[in-house]
């Protein structure tokens, strides 16, 4: 494909797919890049390419083969739609929020202001988890996970370290509802032992974040092959969860200083639950 120099003008999420159709295809260190960028929008926004290179320690010539690979003409074109994500869809990022964060990291809490200065970061980055929520999930793709899940012969709940709360709560609330869930929790290393009786009719609900537990995604491939749904909750197009979901849900991309909020996440299962709560069943509500 020859580069077209509309792409600087896409969308975010016009990029993602870009980017997600290129992915497999891309060398080890332009993998690299693509992860970087993803998981680090507001330092691909506003830092310098030299920048960006210095903390991926790579050649700044490497982010240039990175932005032709994906047919656009520089490095600067994809900063670009970085930016405008930052103004269109995350209000609460800002130049302001990248200084503070910085001043984080390097420890200088007397310059954030307010009494809980770590705590008001939080309270932003979860704030602003919840408003990409509202504008990646659609009400026909909530609606669609509902009536699957409803479907299914048996419900297997799966989400390791960080998205243990989520599928923790996911099993609870369903179980509360009389489903037939199961939580694979993994305990004593047991996952792959406990996912084997996934099979046709069932449904996969999985929960997963870079770095994309190897278990989890296998446990996932092993339900797509034995004919079960598998509805994916994670952070970008890229994720390899993606590729065995049929249904996926992104959410949770903001990160403070390398911690991610599971915000956006807790609030995608608790509306799945209620969803699926709206039967006549009565909700427990303690």
């Amino acid at each position: 494909m020859a580069k077209n120099e509309s792409k600087a003008g896409y969308k975010f999420d016009e990029f993602n797919a870009v980017l997600a159709g290129r992915f497999d295809g891309l060398s080890k260190q332009l993998k690299k890049i693509a992860r970087f960028i993803l998981d680090n929008p507001v330092d691909t926004a506003l830092d310098t390419a030299a920048e960006i290179a210095a903390q991926l320690e790579v050649q700044p010539s490497s982010l240039i083969r990175f932005a032709q690979a994906l047919d656009f003409e520089g490095f600067s074109e994809i900063q670009k739609i970085f930016r405008s994500n930052l103004v269109q869809q995350l209000p609460g990022y800002s130049a302001n929020y990248s200084d503070r964060i910085q001043k984080l990291k390097e420890g200088n809490s007397e310059n954030l202001g307010g009494e809980h200065p770590i705590l008001n970061v939080f309270l932003e980055a979860n704030h602003d988890a919840l408003t990409n929520l509202q504008s990646e999930v659609t009400i026909d793709r909530l609606n669609e996970a509902i009536s699957t899940i409803k479907a299914a012969q048996n419900v297997y709940i799966l989400g390791q370290r960080r998205s243990f709360p989520v599928a923790a709560y996911l099993y609870y609330m369903m179980r509360n509802l009389d489903m037939r869930a199961f939580l694979l929790d993994g305990v004593g290393g047991n996952l792959i032992e406990q996912s084997r009786l996934i099979g046709k009719g069932d449904v996969l609900v999985v929960a997963t974040f870079p770095n994309y537990a190897d278990q989890v995604i296998s446990v996932g491939q092993q339900a797509r092959e034995s004919g079960a749904k598998v509805i994916a909750m994670t952070d970008k197009l890229v994720s390899p969860i993606v590729k065995v979901s049929d249904t996926y849900f992104l959410t949770d991309k903001v990160t403070v200083s390398g911690f991610r909020t599971i915000t956006g996440t807790m609030c995608l299962a608790q509306a799945l639950a209620i969803g699926l709560g709206l039967n006549g069943k009565q909700l427990i509500r303690d």
